[in-house]
């Protein structure tokens, strides 16, 4: 019984010194094929503005940092803990160039609107509180045509682990898509990969709709309006 509270406290939230130094590198390995296929099909470019949501242990900042030389990377996680653990991390390698971490709730992100190219979320949305309004949250950051990658894990894969575990969602990966697109995303590609493994892999891939502006010269003229005369 203790063992299920310990892991369902620190899976969604690390903390003291059991979630910095035990929980770091249990999440990366958990992780990291689960990431590596979320950033294939997220597809970062080198001048993008990427923001990384609930990278936990870390891998997730390191490897977009490889796949993109070049691109800004941000990470915003709800435990202190791990941002201290990946800000220190950040540092030692050298990279505080490129990579910048901060606490923050997906619920209220704390950047201002159409700043972020792409997003990847892996493994976090099962927290979210409100998953649609999470979802049209993260959208406000992004851009008009942005890319946003969630990778997790389905029901099958992950129900036995945490039967009984209290504010924790699972979600099929159909069911993701479809309240992605209510968020106003259009789905780009929903991916199940490694079926009937112990634990599968779930990428659902959306894109923030660009919004259609028509140009003034488009609106039909009223009857009485004159056009302006030719600049000289």
């Amino acid at each position: 019984m203790y063992v299920d509270t310990l892991l369902r406290s620190q899976f969604g939230k690390p903390s003291g010194l059991f979630g910095a130094w035990f929980m770091r590198p249990i999440l990366n390995l958990a992780n990291a094929w689960l990431v590596d296929a979320a950033i294939e099909l997220l597809d970062p470019q080198a001048r993008d503005r990427i923001l990384d949501i609930g990278f936990g242990g870390g891998h997730s900042l390191l490897a977009l940092a490889r796949k993109a030389s070049r691109a800004r990377v941000v990470g915003v996680d709800y435990s202190r803990e791990m941002v201290e653990a990946a800000a220190r991390m950040i540092r030692e390698k050298q990279l505080t160039a490129r990579l910048s971490v901060r606490w923050g709730d997906v619920a209220r992100l704390p950047f201002r609107a159409g700043i972020f190219d792409k997003v990847l979320t892996v493994n976090s949305l099962y927290y979210w509180r409100d998953l649609e309004a999470s979802l049209r949250e993260v959208s406000r950051v992004m851009k008009p045509g942005g890319r946003l990658a969630a990778g997790f894990r389905s029901p099958d894969s992950l129900r036995a682990i945490t039967r009984g575990w209290d504010a924790f969602s699972l979600y099929e990966p159909r069911e993701v898509a479809r309240i992605m697109r209510r968020a106003g995303f259009h789905v780009a590609r929903v991916e199940h990969r490694d079926q009937g493994r112990a634990l599968d892999t779930v990428v659902v891939l959306g894109e923030k709709r660009a919004v259609r502006q028509r140009q003034l010269s488009n609106f039909p003229r009223r009857p009485n309006q004159k056009s302006a005369p030719p600049s000289r």
